[in-house]
């Protein structure tokens, strides 16, 4: 029985979560989960180029970290069996995305925001809030 594609956005928002809260001990992945909860904001207010060159201009592990799950999803290299992957190669997400179409551009911002609503939904459960 094969599962939907929401069930496999919820199955590897669930894993990246999971994997946050298990390799940041100490902070229990709360850099990880403040950069989940922004970053749809960021992307509707900016696009999803701009939200991920922010990504990569902190440098800071949990930004790192956001940004290479983006990418592994999108370029559909995650575990989970996707039935479509927007960007295939092995060029950097940033990369890809600039140098896409137009149609890639949206379908990929799109997915990400589905993706996100999962992570965040994990996040705001697994993952403390700062200052908690």
């Amino acid at each position: 029985m094969s599962q939907t594609l929401e069930q496999k956005r919820a199955k590897y928002a669930l894993d990246v979560i999971t994997k946050a809260k298990e390799n940041d001990r100490e902070k229990n992945g709360e850099g990880y989960g403040r950069h989940v909860r922004k970053l749809p904001a960021m992307i509707l207010n900016n696009g999803l180029g701009q939200a991920l060159a922010f990504l990569l201009a902190d440098g800071k592990e949990p930004s790192k970290k956001v940004y290479e799950d983006m990418q592994e999803w999108l370029r559909g290299e995650s575990k989970v069996d996707r039935p479509r992957r927007i960007y295939a190669g092995s060029d950097e997400l940033i990369k890809l995305l600039m140098g896409g179409n137009r149609s890639q551009y949206l379908q990929a911002q799109d997915e990400t925001l589905k993706l996100l609503t999962w992570m965040k939904k994990f996040a705001d459960a697994y993952l403390p809030k700062s200052g908690s």
